[in-house]
């Protein structure tokens, strides 16, 4: 079986008690987990899900990490131009990478690692992030495909269509919403599974060519994963088996 699970957006909690619930399925040596991108950003602790992740990565080789537009985010940011100190006590001139990236979540993650650091530490925010979690990131594939789904974050170009990311140079695999979600597309042949665009319902969205999975874990939501059959031969889309988490406050 493959377990697809949606975007976590640094929600350790949740992600723990998904991962639990998956593991007392049981969970055999042949399944795969298939992570959809988006670990960072907006969350109550980035740096504890990449700790989970390469926890998971170590005890099951064979999880597949999909990168998500905020895992891009954060590593243009670490690119982009380096921060220096302002005019005033307390301001910096930052590039606009990093502003990108501190704008859609960033923050939180930054404060994940770097709590309590000085303006001096702050002009080097990336060597406070260990350099492991720098290698899972960059280490995220772009797509997982089967022979009859295809796994990645945020959908792909339907053939013939115009995407306007793509005049600025983005990989529509990491931030496509149209055309994407409403083409009837049949994407060779292969059912698209995604995140990315949060459901409204909460709930998965399962179209004649795509699953979402991004249920909002970040905005109220349950975090998700989707039970997909590989073998199974598809005469019409299925809707998967769910597991679910739920937001546990800690507090």
């Amino acid at each position: 079986m493959i377990y697809a699970i949606g975007d976590v957006h640094g929600q350790i909690s949740m992600l723990c008690e998904l991962l639990s619930r998956i593991k007392s399925g049981p969970l055999e040596p042949e399944d795969i987990i298939v992570f959809i991108g988006d670990y960072v950003d907006r969350g109550e602790n980035s740096c504890a899900v990449i700790e989970e992740l390469l926890a998971l990565k170590a005890e099951r080789p064979n999880t597949v990490f999909l990168r998500g537009n905020h895992e891009q985010l954060m590593m243009d940011a670490r690119d982009g131009a380096e921060p220096l100190m302002g005019s005033r006590e307390g301001y910096f001139q930052l590039s606009d990478e990093m502003l990108l990236w501190r704008t859609n979540g960033g923050d939180e993650t930054l404060l994940s690692y770097t709590e309590g650091m000085d303006e001096e530490q702050f002009l080097r925010w990336w060597e406070i992030i260990p350099e492991a979690h720098w290698q899972f990131i960059r280490e995220t594939q772009i797509e997982f495909v089967t022979e009859q789904y295809h796994f990645v974050h945020a959908g792909l170009l339907p053939q013939g269509k115009y995407w306007e990311g793509q005049d600025r140079g983005f990989d529509p695999r990491l931030w496509i919403r149209e055309p994407f979600l409403s083409s009837k597309d049949l994407f060779e042949g292969r059912v698209v599974v995604f995140g990315h665009t949060p459901q409204s319902s909460r709930r998965i969205l399962t179209d004649k060519n795509k699953i979402g999975i991004d249920t909002g874990a970040v905005f109220g939501g349950p975090l998700t994963a989707a039970v997909i059959d590989p073998d199974a031969r598809i005469r019409r889309v299925p809707s998967p088996d769910v597991i679910q988490a739920d937001y546990i406050s800690t507090r």
